[in-house]
């Protein structure tokens, strides 16, 4: 993850959602105090539909299972 103010983001915009589109991801600051994130299309979806969360539980419960016996 690189770090990147406002003035910044707001000077090399095109260079920077680039670089999101190729998987980097940006926290953003104002004044010194992140206040968003740019993450790629793909990474925000994931994390909004709890995709990655359900299979988590999943092996979870799997071990659960495993730890029954």
């Amino acid at each position: 993850m690189k770090n990147i103010n406002v003035n910044e983001l707001q000077n090399q915009i095109s260079k920077i959602m680039r670089e999101v589109e190729s998987g980097e991801v940006y926290q953003v600051s104002r004044y010194s105090k992140p206040v968003a994130y740019l993450v790629p299309q793909s990474e925000y979806e994931a994390a909004v539909s709890g995709s990655g969360c359900k299979s988590c539980m999943q092996d979870l419960r799997k071990i659960a299972k495993k730890m029954e016996k």
